[in-house]
């Protein structure tokens, strides 16, 4: 009777440590996505990298928005390649465990258009 008194509290605490990191994998997923997303957008010919954010911005908030208790999108541009960032805080299940930080970036090349026998 004690051995159960003592496991069922420590198979509870195993449950929750395997939920909390099965959303910050589930979230982590969908934060990567969304760069990806956001950065493609971004490299459009004639976009900006405010039309990847946006993108990127709103597939977190529709797949994600629950399960992150903050997040930030930023987006740069070097040279000829786009790059989108995205940022968020996991939910907590767990009281006493901090919060799971995770990020997600993806570079895209931006398009430019050359017409056939204009090359260098």
């Amino acid at each position: 009777m004690t051995a159960t008194v003592l496991m069922v509290p420590l198979i509870l605490v195993t449950m929750l440590f395997v939920v909390q990191f099965a959303l910050a994998y589930y979230a982590r997923t969908v934060v990567s996505g969304a760069a990806q997303d956001g950065a493609s957008a971004a490299a459009r010919r004639n976009a900006s990298t405010d039309d990847g954010v946006a993108l990127a911005e709103s597939l977190v908030e529709d797949a994600a928005g629950s399960l992150l208790e903050s997040h930030n999108v930023a987006a740069s541009v070097a040279d000829d390649t786009v790059t989108v960032r995205v940022e968020g805080e996991v939910v907590s299940v767990l009281p006493f465990f901090g919060t799971i930080t995770i990020t997600g970036s993806s570079s895209a090349r931006i398009e430019d258009f050359t017409p056939q026998g204009a090359g260098p």
